[in-house]
């Protein structure tokens, strides 16, 4: 590890708790490892490569065009607060207290993490803290989406009759949707060294480098991740349905030509089609792969042998031709589904606030 100093020339080199200085031996193999970027596969093995320093400088690009000048990027890595998965792992406990019945030692460790994350913005609820925590992990044109959405939401339930839609989605839709945000949540952050990646590129909208190889790849336990996310925000964008069955004039459970019974009914890869007029439901279902979808979620996909690609078969199935992404591409598509559906939770919270209502409740009573 080198340290550098402030002033021409100071810096340091330093050994890990699991490494220690050696004799340089002539023709040693060279591996190049970052847990939060990817590497040309060109340079995986190279010594005097430094392929953070070639993706910083994309990432700088991404954040001057989205107006964050320099002196907010400086002051922004000084401020080093705590990680996503260190605030995750105290937001699943309040989680977890609270889902349990176990309300007043949730409110503690809100409390008790607020001042640790947060500082003196104490933390309302769980639906508070859970904004919070997602608006800065899904990064600033993600933040923009879901301002987007959540105002088309309160323009169609202002504008329409949702008593009947939010009585039925308050008795018999809030927890099971609940449930599945926390599901997929908690899988995401069980894998989070495997996603981070490629976290930080897709968080600033930057596509992963061409051929680039990833310094872990403990693909057996991302495997399904794609699946398993498509599955639940197909589940998920029910919502979108209902609220453009309002939009239309119709009762929310009636769809231009189905009902919401037997649009439920529907595989997943369709139940994107009947809200496709709404511009901003739409932009939020890009990373809506079915083929890829049907061979995570089945586990037909594999990694090739020199650990770079993945392989799958497209079609009904898996019965059609060998399809294949680079691995880190991979990692990149299940990032992007993820944020999708970190979106529509915050989007989910801010539509049960507006109805005097929690997702996941918290609230203090002070």
């Amino acid at each position: 590890m080198l340290t550098l100093g402030t002033g021409s020339g100071e810096g340091a080199f330093s050994c890990s708790e699991n490494a220690e200085f050696c004799d340089e031996e002539a023709g040693a193999l060279t591996v190049n490892l970052d847990p939060n970027f990817v590497i040309p596969k060109d340079q995986a093995n190279s010594p005097l490569s430094f392929p953070r320093l070639e993706q910083m400088r994309t990432m700088v690009k991404a954040m001057e065009a989205r107006g964050i000048t320099l002196d907010q990027m400086a002051r922004a890595s000084r401020e080093q607060g705590p990680t996503f998965p260190t605030e995750w792992t105290h937001l699943r406990k309040a989680i977890g207290l609270e889902i349990r019945g176990k309300s007043k030692l949730s409110r503690r460790e809100i409390d008790k993490s607020g001042e640790l994350f947060y500082g003196v913005e104490r933390l309302d609820s769980l639906d508070d803290w859970f904004i919070r925590f997602l608006r800065r992990l899904v990064g600033p044109d993600d933040a923009k989406l879901f301002e987007k959405i959540s105002k088309e939401v309160e323009r169609i339930v202002e504008a329409k009759d949702a008593d009947d839609l939010m009585k039925h989605y308050l008795a018999d839709l809030r927890t099971a949707r609940r449930d599945a945000y926390f599901a997929i949540l908690t899988d995401f952050f069980r894998n989070y060294s495997e996603f981070s990646q490629v976290l930080y590129r897709v968080r600033l909208g930057a596509a992963p480098p061409e051929d680039a190889t990833a310094g872990s790849t403990n693909f057996e336990n991302v495997k399904t991740f794609y699946g398993d996310a498509f599955e639940t925000f197909a589940g998920l964008v029910e919502l979108f349905t209902m609220l453009n069955n309002l939009d239309a004039g119709r009762e929310y459970d009636q769809g231009e030509r189905l009902t919401l019974k037997k649009y439920r009914e529907l595989d997943n890869a369709s139940k994107f089609n009947p809200f496709a007029g709404n511009a901003a439901f739409t932009e939020l279902c890009v990373e809506i792969d079915n083929q890829i979808r049907n061979a995570s979620h089945h586990r037909g996909i594999k990694l090739s042998e020199d650990r770079h690609s993945i392989l799958y078969r497209a079609g009904k199935g898996g019965t059609g031709e060998e399809q294949s992404m680079t691995y880190v591409t991979y990692l990149d598509r299940c990032v992007r589904i993820f944020m999708q559906i970190a979106v529509l939770l915050c989007v989910e919270i801010v539509m049960n606030f507006r109805q005097g209502q929690a997702l996941f409740g918290g609230e203090s009573t002070s």
